[in-house]
């Protein structure tokens, strides 16, 4: 089976005279030999026939039941019928409104449709000239919309007259005349007819539009002192009713066929839109295919980039094993070297800055000497080296970082001079003292000075030896939970 979607769609127009072909360009052609992939039917015959029905404030059912029984009054036995009026247009409350309906029931037009369902032309659908008509002047601005305006379109076999109210199509005449003055006096004489039947009142006058007409034409309904709007040029290569047959389609109102007549159109657009939807299916399935191949051949490649990274670094294990083996180094005491590093020294503090910090105190303090140094892991930092009495001011205690146990200590011990005098000692250790408290980064834990003051209040003036051979002695904790700045 073979699924053609592009193939091109047609345009049938039954007139009196005899049915013409057009492409979808709106140029005439002859009757086509093969199918269409669609063939609109446009009818332009004397046996249109326009009715207006008023419809009460009802709704449902009761509304359907009231519009049907007066098709079958105004139009009987026509089955080629339809409103103007859009489905949306209509009123949703219960209020009264009126309807502008067209039928068109016709042997020449019942003859074509039944040719081309034989044929297996797919009809999209029948409108007529005079809706055609309408819908193009409504598409022409808001001016053609509003009071009474009679359009005029010549055709190769005649004329087509529309009267619009409102923009709505109320009246219809095809012409069987193609000479110019001839239409141009049957304009005149079909407003006349208007006026005596009642469909316009005396005191109306139906603006002309004329569509695209000849200057003798033009002339002759000037002549009739009729009041003309300025006449309508065509904007299509093929002339005014190419243009007009154009706005044949799905947004045209007043599509008179029904189903029935419609259902190769609508079976075959079926059949195209499942066509296009598995298509689209299958598209999506192959695409969803491509990309799982796609991560498996990266999944492959980076299964592959890993065993080679794998293999590499076996062959670099091998290697160190035998590169140690060599140097005869004991294995298992290095790991315990770099666990050990790890685990504790990683922790601790560089000593580089705090020997730096150490000189730059013994510096301002030559009259002393440093004893000892030392730093340490602890998990109670200056505890031991805390003295009853002389612990340091009551500070929040130290929170190691978390996932961590140890807390750095810092105990260092320095001597004074023996040949200093006490006010001169207790000067000296002040000053230490004060400089110690304002590293930033250290806390101190055990401060000498307090230790020094309770030391002379119990001894007294005898004790002086024993403090003159004795250092002073500090413990610092890094400081991580006082504020900077804080002793």
């Amino acid at each position: 089976m073979t699924v053609q979607f592009f193939l091109p769609s047609g345009l049938l127009l039954v007139n009196p005279m005899q049915p013409q072909w057009f492409n979808a360009g709106g140029e005439e052609m002859t009757a086509p030999a093969t199918a269409w992939s669609g063939v609109k039917v446009v009818a332009d015959l004397v046996e249109e026939t326009h009715v207006v029905i008023d419809v009460p404030g009802i709704l449902g059912r009761d509304r359907t039941s009231y519009i049907n029984v007066q098709y079958q009054s105004l139009l009987p036995d026509v089955t080629l019928r339809n409103v103007w009026e859009k489905g949306l247009a209509l009123p949703v409350l219960p209020r009264p409104f009126r309807l502008h309906a067209v039928g068109l029931s016709s042997p020449a037009l019942s003859e074509q449709l039944d040719t081309l369902i034989k044929t297996h032309q797919p009809i999209e659908g029948v409108w007529t000239l005079s809706y055609l008509m309408a819908h193009w002047a409504a598409r022409q601005g808001a001016m053609f919309k509003k009071g009474w305006i009679m359009l005029c379109l010549g055709l190769p076999y005649g004329m087509r007259m529309v009267l619009l109210h409102d923009g709505a199509p109320v009246f219809s005449r095809l012409l069987l005349e193609r000479t110019p003055a001839a239409q141009a006096q049957e304009v005149g004489l079909t407003l006349k007819y208007l006026t005596d039947n009642r469909v316009i009142d005396r005191d109306v006058r139906p603006a002309i539009l004329p569509m695209d007409p000849t200057p003798d034409l033009y002339q002759g309904l000037q002549g009739l002192g009729l009041p003309l709007l300025p006449s309508m040029v065509s904007r299509h290569a093929h002339g005014m009713l190419a243009e007009v047959l154009a706005m044949a389609g799905s947004q045209a109102p007043g599509q008179l066929a029904s189903v029935e007549v419609r259902r190769h159109h609508l079976a075959k657009r079926t059949r195209q839109g499942l066509y296009l939807l598995t298509g689209t299916v299958v598209l999506a399935g192959l695409i969803g295919l491509l990309l799982q191949v796609k991560d498996l051949l990266g999944g492959a490649d980076q299964s592959r980039a890993w065993q080679e990274q794998a293999t590499q670094m076996t062959q670099s294990a091998v290697a160190i094993r035998n590169d140690l083996a060599k140097r005869e180094i004991n294995v298992p005491l290095l790991r315990l070297a770099m666990e050990l590093q790890q685990k504790e020294l990683t922790n601790g503090i560089d000593p580089t800055r705090q020997l730096w910090m150490m000189g730059q105190l013994m510096a301002i303090a030559p009259q002393a000497q440093l004893l000892r140094t030392e730093q340490a892991l602890r998990t109670d930092a200056c505890t031991s080296a805390q003295a009853p009495g002389a612990s340091a001011e009551p500070a929040a205690p130290i929170t190691p970082p978390e996932g961590e146990t140890l807390t750095t200590e810092w105990q260092f011990e320095i001597r004074p001079n023996a040949e200093l005098l006490p006010r001169q000692r207790q000067s000296l250790l002040e000053s230490l003292a004060k400089t110690v408290s304002a590293w930033p980064e250290w806390q101190v834990k055990v401060d000498p000075v307090r230790l020094e003051s309770a030391t002379a209040l119990a001894g007294g003036l005898g004790a002086t030896d024993d403090r003159s051979a004795s250092g002073w002695r500090w413990c610092l904790v890094p400081r991580t939970s006082t504020p900077e700045g804080t002793p």
